[in-house]
């Protein structure tokens, strides 16, 4: 658990971390350069991969919990 607690609090600070630079790079048009729309793309991407890591290890949760109960009822 410590680790998705872990993983949560990384995410929020990439997903902070990913808004904020965005926001930064807007042109008063609304515009974001390609070079920064890259950078923003790489943020991004780290943002879903921890996102993903997290579902994972929420799901190895549920998994152990369940097979655990079941190897549990066949002592």
């Amino acid at each position: 658990m410590n680790q998705i607690l872990d993983l949560c609090e990384k995410l929020k600070k990439a997903w902070e971390d990913t808004k904020a630079f965005l926001e930064s790079k807007r042109t008063d048009s609304g515009i974001v350069s390609d070079e920064d729309t890259a950078t923003y793309e790489k943020m991004e991407a780290n943002v879903l991969a921890l996102t993903r890591e997290i579902e994972r290890l929420e799901r190895q949760e549920e998994m152990d919990a369940k097979f655990g109960a079941v190897a549990g009822s066949l002592i």
